[in-house]
């Protein structure tokens, strides 16, 4: 049954027909978001924070980054002290978003360790012309702060020492979608449907790639579980972020030594991997509304699907990173003092107490368990030949 919500635009229609009348989810989703003229993210039509089609932890306020700055500047230090033969020390935002995160840490830095910000550099990897737009306006207002666009091919030229963020960007990747029905598996792909002179989009089957063999199997050994697992309904989903492994390979390439942090919707493969979990993870978001229907809108909503924290960790060792830990962002942030920031609100006079309350709500959404709170931050290190140990300070017991 066609879904009437899914009616598909007249250049995706396109795209689909060049196709052959059929593409895999994982094209779709890439069209939708990322096509130079009519992707969501590409155009710029993305629009982020509380009035816009979703809240990252940035888009709260700027304490979300004098946070993560504690532990930047600790890893930053201990790059340092180690001996690095550097001109400049490197920050890299990948996928940037509004540029807010990369201007409110440079400013936290800047009050926590001033000495630094003459000794590192802001690098920002942002693909699509329509954010980095965005982003210019607001990173262009620092002053006395070197800073630079790149994108990963220049910096595996140019590779650099320092330390990279990747904030809610991996659940963007496009994703090839399984379907497990009738004792076999299927790639999922996307088809038009003709009603009335009027193209609509449907789901279809089509077969399984080598590539897809080969994770599944590859999944069944390292997270010992099986393909599909047991008990699941007549047709079962989930997905496989197939870009991820060489991601990790070209950021390898790409930093001569520090350390990577990633800040996304991730989980545990045995939930990941639950018979339960018959559609997956992904989920369509559109005017801070979050939708399961992942065909409706499209080029017009953000799609998103979350990590398998084990996979990821996995991917990351097999090309050139040490995994260092991970928390969830709550406990990550109490760790790095958001309770005192909690504390000092108790001293704001009578006339700021509405800004001071705007605040604490905007904290306690950083760490609400069932919101912001329950993102994963993952650390990993570069593999290299010294006996570097960075701290990290946000796995530490939380400061009370």
């Amino acid at each position: 049954m066609i879904d009437p919500s899914a009616r598909c635009p007249e250049w995706l229609v396109d795209r689909i027909i060049d196709g052959g009348g059929s593409i895999s989810f994982y094209s779709y989703m890439n069209l939708v978001l990322n096509d130079p003229e009519n992707g969501f993210y590409s155009t710029g039509r993305l629009n982020i924070g509380r009035d816009g089609d979703f809240c990252t932890s940035p888009s709260l306020g700027i304490d979300f980054a004098r946070l993560l700055a504690i532990q930047v500047v600790d890893w930053l230090f201990d790059l340092e002290k180690s001996g690095i033969e550097s001109e400049l020390l490197s920050l890299v935002e990948i996928g940037p978003g509004e540029g807010t995160l990369s201007r409110d840490l440079i400013v936290a830095i800047a009050e926590i360790a001033p000495a630094l910000i003459g000794k590192i550099e802001l690098v920002l990897v942002e693909l699509n012309v329509g954010m980095r737009e965005r982003q210019e306006k607001v990173v262009n207002n620092l002053e006395g702060t070197n800073y630079r666009w790149s994108n990963i091919e220049d910096l595996i030229s140019r590779p650099v020492t320092g330390v990279v963020i990747a904030n809610e960007v991996l659940d963007a990747f496009p994703v090839e979608r399984l379907v497990f029905t009738e004792n076999k598996v299927f790639r999922q792909g996307v088809s038009l449907k003709k009603i009335n002179d009027e193209n609509f989009l449907e789901f279809v089957d089509l077969s399984p790639t080598s590539a897809i063999m080969k994770f599944l199997k590859d999944s069944s050994s390292l997270l010992n579980i099986e393909f599909p697992p047991k008990d699941i309904c007549n047709r079962w989903v989930t997905e496989w972020h197939c870009d991820v492994p060489s991601w990790f390979r070209n950021l390898s390439k790409a930093v001569i030594n520090g350390s990577l942090l990633v800040v996304d919707y991730a989980m545990e493969s045995k939930r990941y991997y639950n018979a339960m979990r018959k559609d997956g993870t992904l989920i369509s978001y559109s005017n801070q509304e979050a939708n399961p229907n992942i065909l409706k809108d499209a080029g017009l909503c953000d799609l998103t699907a979350h990590l398998c924290i084990e996979s990821t960790i996995n991917y990351a060792l097999k090309n050139g990173w040490k995994f260092m830990g991970e928390t969830r962002q709550g406990q990550a942030l109490l760790a790095l003092g958001l309770s005192s920031f909690l504390y000092s609100l108790q001293n704001t006079k009578s006339n700021d107490l509405s800004a001071a309350l705007n605040q604490r709500e905007s904290l306690l959404r950083l760490v609400d368990p069932m919101g912001l709170g329950e993102f994963r931050w993952l650390a990993f290190q570069k593999e290299t030949s010294n006996n570097l140990i960075l701290r990290n300070r946000f796995l530490e017991d939380p400061i009370s």
